[in-house]
């Protein structure tokens, strides 16, 4: 199944809104990655296995404890751009790639894409008399869900977070 959809985040039409900055969205999809459990619902913990650095591509291999059952993923945080997670096949799910990017079509207007490519495992079992489209539909709204509770999450922590003044040296 492939999806993909577009999360707003600076709205015009939206003034009580507060804008995040393009450093405070990136700071949450950071924070999301090395601090997982704050934004992902049932994942009762997580472990940083192994990192590397690579120009402006940060990779880490995690292991995500959801209880009964554990998830290695690898991530792939290409500065201020994109993340890139990518889950082998395991005998719960398929192969699938979840890639959040940062867009900006006009100066401050931005946007998160979330791209989503997953393979059912192949011994998946779908719910009794479920066809495959059903269980992709349920699939797709609990993504969008999870993804705009994501926004909502960098938001609270952007807003607990002072910012930077302009010209000061950041750290993700």
């Amino acid at each position: 199944m492939k999806f993909e959809h577009l999360v707003q985040i600076n709205d015009p039409n939206l003034p009580g809104i507060d804008w995040l900055t393009r450093q405070q969205l990136w700071f949450g999809l950071v924070a999301r990655a090395w601090k997982p459990t704050r934004f992902v619902l049932g994942l009762e913990d997580a472990q940083v296995m192994q990192t590397s650095q690579e120009g402006n591509v940060t990779r880490l291999a995690r292991v995500l404890n959801y209880g009964p059952f554990q998830i290695e993923d690898t991530m792939a945080l290409f500065e201020e751009d994109r993340t890139e997670t990518h889950i082998a096949a395991n005998r719960f799910c398929g192969d699938s790639t979840l890639t959040i990017s940062i867009e900006e079509p006009n100066q401050d207007e931005l946007w998160l894409r979330f791209q989503y490519h997953v393979n059912d495992a192949p011994n998946a079992d779908n719910p009794a008399g479920a066809s495959s489209a059903d269980v992709d539909e349920i699939r797709k709204q609990a993504y969008r869900a999870a993804d705009v509770d994501t926004v909502r999450m960098i938001r609270e922590l952007a807003m607990a977070i002072p910012q930077q003044a302009p010209g000061s040296a950041s750290n993700h």
